[in-house]
């Protein structure tokens, strides 16, 4: 994950951006300057970014606050972001565009290797008025779950 220095919404010096990247195990190299950079929307666990980026929250000032993305994109980046993936396949512009979920249906498999998995198929609609079809899995014997959410 990328950590920002940005002067236009707050000014955060060199040692302020050094300790905030510790504590979500930036490397210092990946901090970067970034002066016309808009917070879009923050949860308690990441922020969105004009230039599309996802960073952690963790940290940040309290004053950088805003709420810009549509409900249902919050949960489907929240359910990425919870589990133990780094990024979905589609990226993340592409869930921070989500509108709303038109359509969701479950589909139940298991077998005798992959212990359980379980999916959800739903219809996205998107700012630009499309509609794309995703694929939200699940894997996991009860203690640990992964969750992908791919575009076919």
């Amino acid at each position: 994950m990328d950590r920002y220095i940005t002067r236009r919404y707050v000014a955060i010096c060199w040692a302020d951006a050094v300790r905030l990247a510790q504590l979500d195990g930036t490397a210092l190299e990946d901090i970067r300057y970034q002066s016309d950079v808009a917070l879009l929307h923050r949860t308690e666990w990441w922020a969105w970014w004009s230039d599309e980026r996802l960073t952690t929250a963790i940290g940040l000032p309290e004053v950088l606050s805003a709420e810009g993305l549509s409900t249902d994109a919050i949960a489907l980046i929240n359910d990425v972001w919870m589990s133990d993936l780094l990024a979905p396949e589609c990226g993340w512009a592409l869930l921070a565009k989500v509108v709303q979920i038109v359509a969701c249906e479950k589909i139940l498999l298991s077998d005798f290797f992959t212990e359980s998995f379980s999916a959800d198929k739903l219809t996205l609609l998107f700012i630009d008025g499309t509609q794309g079809t995703f694929y939200r899995c699940f894997y996991g014997n009860g203690d640990c779950c992964e969750c992908n959410v791919i575009a076919l």
